[in-house]
Formats: C-alpha cells, sequence, structure tokens
C-alpha cells in the first residue's frame, strides 16, 4: 500500500499542510498566492476521496513560488494599460503621494510585512 493511500497520511497530511500554508500566506500576503490558497484547500478535498495527489502537489509548488515572488496583483483602477509599477510601503513622503495620483506608483500602507513584493500589476 502506498503512504498516499493510507488512511492516517490522508487525514494528517490536511490540517499540516493547510496550516504550512497559511503561516507563508500569513507573513508575505499576495493576493495570487490568496487565489492558490484556495485552491489548495479544494485539491485537498479532491485527494481525500480519490487519493490522486497530482493536482496537490501541483498546486501547492505553484502557491509556494507565488507567495514568494517579488510581484503581485492589485485590484487598484489606474489609468492607462495594465503595467507593472513599484510598491512603496512605509509612511509616504508629499512626492510619493504625487506620484501615486499620477499612477506612477502603489502606495502599499504603513504597516510592513516580512516580504512585501516590489511591484505590482495594475490596470
Amino acid at each position: 500500500m502506498s503512504l498516499t493511500k493510507r488512511k492516517w497520511f490522508r487525514i494528517l497530511l490536511g490540517p499540516a499542510l493547510v496550516l504550512f500554508a497559511w503561516i507563508i500566506q500569513y507573513n508575505s500576503y499576495r493576493a495570487t498566492a490568496a487565489v492558490l490558497f484556495l485552491l489548495l484547500v479544494i485539491s485537498y478535498i479532491h485527494f481525500l476521496f480519490t487519493a490522486k495527489s497530482k493536482w496537490l502537489r501541483l498546486i501547492l509548488v505553484a502557491f509556494v513560488i507565488a507567495a514568494f515572488l517579488p510581484i503581485d496583483v492589485t485590484l487598484k483602477n489606474y489609468p492607462g494599460p495594465p503595467r507593472f509599477v513599484p510598491l512603496i510601503m512605509g509612511s509616504p513622503t508629499d512626492d510619493d503621494s504625487a506620484r501615486e495620483e499620477r499612477g506612477e506608483v502603489v502606495l502599499g500602507g504603513c504597516i510592513l510585512r516580512d516580504n512585501p513584493p516590489r511591484w505590482v500589476l495594475v490596470w
């Protein structure tokens, strides 16, 4: 019997996997990783019923990569075509506020996380 078909492995994998993914998501929040986190939970439920781990492994790898990429997606509406702009974290200066009004940068706020993205995709 393979390891993935054992009942104790299937039951213990879910909580450990979700806890691991939640810790990563909490420390370096990314919108793209949040979507993949939801897909990870859905693929785990699929794994419980079918014991097929292909999608679970694929989505887990994509989630970890998305959580540590220096880019993210924002839903803020900026003038112009979709493009990557720098993300400025921390207390903004007057120059930073003026640059945001022109759509050159995105202000991320004053709360700093462990691994903030450097660039965001605006549209």
